[in-house]
């Protein structure tokens, strides 16, 4: 039940230059079932991924989200996105696994899960917002697969960010129909007031930074310098031989925005289980009262859509 809690701290939303108010910015991540690199970065599988995210900010009537970046490694994602409310994030998030997951194992020839449950840690400041940036944009020169993050190969946002190249792929809607589609890259909080100029002075000033990085890294290990192209020829079905993955923090923040979020989760979370529990009771007996979750919490998927489904009804 409560293990199951997604909150926001509503105090530190960031302003949208695109929309003009204040959001709510998450880093999402999410890993490929058993570590499979099913997303390997054949030019087929970028345009399926490219396509879905550009259909996703399509779909307005449904959800409308801030993409600032994303990149998709063979065997995980990684999603910068703003939205206004928390429900929101998980309206999006819930559509595109959903037809990544669809799309991914039809290439493939493959059912079941494709990605684990996703992971959404709030972003706290501009500052912090610019850092996860730049984190999102080194991800596959961090893992020595690329010299540069402008040699990237893989589906992501650093041609748009760096060169300013259009990030085209493809949506296969139900009836078979291939549509054209493209991603927009939206501005990060703090950054919309910079030219065109000057935000790609800014993001290359990033990349260098990481590729500078990294490569004392490389030489001493005694690599060479990578070919970004191999990457695309790794087999699918195999996994990393080293799985080197640090503990997540519960928000991109300072030390007191960490403690901050611990406190209010602690103050939600009783709560929240108590209007899990009605809710179940709920179902065995319409009769019972429900009890509202809490505000700057989300229910449980299959909470959130019974709810609707009977506000709907009524």
């Amino acid at each position: 039940m409560a293990e199951q809690l997604r909150i926001e701290m509503d105090t530190y939303r960031l302003p949208s230059p695109r929309l003009g108010r204040p959001v709510l910015v998450f880093e999402v991540t999410s890993k490929v079932t058993d570590d499979l690199f099913l997303l390997v970065p054949r030019p087929r599988i970028v345009a399926i991924l490219n396509g879905i995210l550009g259909r996703a900010q399509q779909k307005t009537a449904d959800f409308d989200f801030d993409l600032y970046g994303y990149y998709f490694m063979s065997n995980h994602l990684h999603l910068l996105i703003g939205v206004e409310e928390l429900v929101d994030k998980s309206l999006v998030l819930e559509w595109v696994n959903r037809e990544i997951a669809r799309r991914i194992n039809k290439y493939h020839d493959r059912t079941g899960q494709l990605l684990t449950p996703n992971h959404a840690i709030q972003i706290t400041s501009e500052a912090h917002a610019l850092e996860r940036l730049r984190y999102v944009m080194g991800q596959a020169t961090a893992q020595l697969k690329t010299r540069h993050p402008a040699d990237d190969v893989f589906a992501c946002a650093n041609p748009a960010l760096l060169r300013g190249e259009p990030l085209t792929g493809v949506f296969v809607h139900g009836n078979g129909v291939e549509e054209e589609v493209t991603v927009r890259l939206d501005r990060l909080p703090g950054l919309g007031d910079l030219t065109p100029r000057s935000h790609r002075a800014l993001m290359w000033q990033l990349a260098d930074g990481i590729a500078g990085e990294h490569r004392p890294r490389r030489k001493k290990a005694g690599l060479p310098v990578p070919d970004p192209e191999a990457v695309r020829q790794v087999d699918p079905w195999t996994r990393p031989k080293v799985r080197d993955r640090s503990p997540a923090p519960v928000v991109h923040g300072t030390p007191e925005q960490q403690a901050e979020w611990r406190a209010l989760h602690a103050t939600l979370r009783e709560a929240y289980t108590e209007a899990h529990i009605a809710y179940w009771k709920w179902l065995a007996d319409p009769r019972s009262p429900l009890i509202p979750f809490p505000p700057g919490t989300i229910p449980p998927s299959h909470a959130r859509k019974a709810m609707r489904a009977l506000a709907e009804s009524g």
